[in-house]
């Protein structure tokens, strides 16, 4: 079996009643039927708490009167963990943010960005994120698992790291060629020959639109958003509506000037913090995603799909934080940074609907 993690895997540490936004809040928490049956044969002091805090029908944990957890105490510690140790927590309280992708002998291993604290981690990291690799002697077969699959799509997202870490080059370029890479792979998958990701043709590359063109598309991609994602905080979409109004309310040629003074705010004036330029924000994002999903595409053939998500979601986030820049009276800081990705993280990897419906969308296209 082998294991991959990214280099700042080991960095984490939960930072419990310090978090800015407990994962304890207003989370359906699922518990493991092992967890469960331990729960159904406790028979300690803490017994009648724990029956009456537990949905036995649903097999989730219930929320108090405020929405969240109803184990989570005033000072935003764990009740059950308090009075029934470590080891009572259930699998997703335990490994929570750790997140694994499985694959035949491959267990991929990442930290999730809806945490708040793994969002600061990673908007704190400057340098190219790299991966590291561990082997034990466990080995397993995956019935009709396309291993010839899976390694050409480990060739291509090695491919598209290399280039959206390649800062010779100016990150729109990346994020083109990126584009296209996945476009190429597809295309040759689709045509039943080899998952050739580098021999490209003209029609692999992205559309190249003009000013009118893309503020349409910035526009369309926005509302879909909104309008076509599963919404799992109420606050969210009041971001969303508001980050609307504030990016196309006052027409096409007032974006145009936002946008332009936004990125000149980022790039010429050290943005919200010297470490974090625009071009490392969008490379970190897109990294992070692409990691953690494009292997995915062995189960579902969806190369460029997957490809295209990554990239919208780093357009997206951009999006979002020229809005909360124009609400700041523009200005941004690394909080900001910290909060709107883990917020959109929460709303787009926390709902398999969404993970699904973001992978088909035409994000680039008009």
């Amino acid at each position: 079996m082998i294991y991959t993690y990214p280099d700042y895997y080991k960095k984490f540490s939960c930072i419990a009643d310090k978090c800015p936004d407990t994962c304890c809040g207003k989370w359906q928490i699922v518990i493991d039927d092992d967890s469960l049956e331990k729960y159904e044969d406790y028979n300690g002091e803490y017994r009648d708490e724990l029956r009456r805090k537990v949905n036995w029908k649903e097999g989730v944990f219930r929320h108090g009167r405020s929405g969240k957890c109803a184990f989570l105490r005033d000072d935003m510690l764990c009740d059950m963990y308090i009075h029934m140790g470590k080891n009572s927590l259930c699998t997703t309280c335990r490994e929570y943010p750790r997140h694994t992708e499985e694959f035949e002998n491959v267990r991929e291993i990442s930290l999730s960005l809806s945490c708040p604290e793994v969002a600061r981690i990673l908007m704190n990291i400057t340098d190219k994120v790299t991966f590291a690799t561990e082997e034990d002697d466990e080995d397993e077969v995956f019935d009709d698992f396309d291993y010839f699959l899976y390694s050409n799509l480990e060739d291509i997202r090695e491919e598209i790291l290399n280039v959206i870490q390649d800062r010779s080059v100016d990150i729109r370029s990346r994020i083109e060629r990126v584009i296209q890479i996945g476009a190429s792979a597809q295309r040759h998958y689709d045509e039943g020959d080899l998952v050739m990701w580098n021999e490209c043709e003209e029609r692999d590359k992205p559309e190249i639109h003009g000013e009118h063109e893309e503020h349409i598309l910035l526009q369309k991609q926005a509302m879909f958003l909104i309008e076509e994602l599963e919404l799992l905080y109420d606050d969210w979409e009041d971001v969303l509506i508001e980050s609307q109004e504030l990016l196309f309310g006052q027409g096409e040629e007032a974006f145009a000037g936002n946008r332009k003074r936004f990125d000149a705010w980022w790039r010429n004036h050290g943005g919200c913090a010297p470490h974090m330029t625009l071009d490392i924000f969008l490379e970190q994002i897109i990294v992070y995603f692409i990691s953690i999903y494009l292997l995915g595409a062995v189960y579902d053939d969806n190369i460029s799909g997957k490809v295209n998500a990554c990239v919208g979601h780093a357009v997206e986030l951009y999006m979002l934080l020229m809005a909360r820049w124009l609400r700041n009276g523009e200005t941004l800081s690394v909080d900001d940074l910290i909060e709107l990705s883990y917020r959109y993280s929460r709303e787009i990897e926390h709902s398999d609907e969404n993970l699904e419906q973001v992978e088909v969308l035409d994000w680039f296209g008009l």
